[in-house]
């Protein structure tokens, strides 16, 4: 008979025993991330975020991240793009200020099914192109059942100012308190059987950085399994201009020093 270790580490299916992972592991890759970031309605975006959480500032950001030579993933990597507003989580116990994702698209499960059930990150499922570089312009898509949904395109770019990434590098790891909602629905649908707010500590080093103009194309489709996100992202206003920023680097992903927020 198959028997529980309750000091083992454990994902499904668990039957097989425990994981290789755990304990002090550090998931770690290299990255290139381009970020999106425009002002928008703080009150549309209020309603998305649950109870504990304050929005900070009326502040959209959708990025693409490329990730290679994942060292948990056999050296392999894949892409993901994250919506994510500035929070802050106000608990009896913690009082935190970090970044609330909305949703996460990866194109990869693996990475999925960890980021779900273990650190509560919105991760779902989407083919997502590598980053494209014509012409002066840098651009991807993401499409799900071959109908694209979201098109990104940074233009204009220019190399960070030297003294700005000496000042970066010399720093060392950037971290960032991303925070998650870890929610799994009882067996009949209806409510939760676990609902939680969690922190899932993320940290970067830079090596490159630049900087350009944004372009953001949202593209809602009643066909797209996904247009329920799809339409209500679409309908954020966008205030002034999208800006857009580059990154090289590396990232670094603590799951197992993430815990539930009090």
């Amino acid at each position: 008979m198959f028997k529980f270790e309750e000091d083992k580490d454990y994902s499904m299916p668990p039957f097989f025993g425990p994981t290789t992972f755990g304990g002090d592991f550090t998931a770690t890759a290299n990255t290139l991330a381009l970020s999106f970031t425009f002002n928008t309605d703080g009150k549309s975006l209020d309603k998305f975020l649950p109870k504990g959480f304050e929005l900070l500032k009326p502040e959209l950001t959708i990025s693409l991240s490329q990730l290679r030579a994942c060292n948990w993933f056999v050296g392999g990597g894949y892409n993901l793009i994250q919506v994510q507003v500035p929070a802050r989580f106000n608990g009896k116990h913690d009082q935190l200020e970090g970044v609330f994702p909305l949703v996460i698209w990866e194109n990869n499960t693996i990475p999925i099914i960890g980021g779900r059930e273990q650190s509560g990150q919105p991760k779902i499922f989407a083919d997502i192109q590598d980053l494209h570089a014509y012409d002066g312009r840098y651009f991807t898509n993401a499409s799900i059942f071959g109908e694209t949904f979201l098109r990104l395109e940074m233009s204009e770019t220019k190399l960070w100012e030297k003294e700005m990434l000496e000042k970066t590098k010399a720093a060392g790891p950037i971290s960032s308190n991303v925070f998650g909602w870890r929610y799994i629905p009882n067996v009949n649908g209806k409510g939760a059987t676990l609902n939680e707010p969690i922190l899932y500590p993320q940290s970067t080093t830079i090596m490159s950085g630049w900087y350009g103009k944004g372009a953001v194309e949202w593209i809602a489709n009643e066909k797209n399994v996904y247009n329920h996100i799809i339409k209500q992202l679409a309908d954020l206003p966008v205030y002034g201009n999208i800006s857009a920023t580059s990154v090289s680097g590396t990232i670094f992903m603590n799951a197992f020093k993430g815990r539930v927020l009090r």
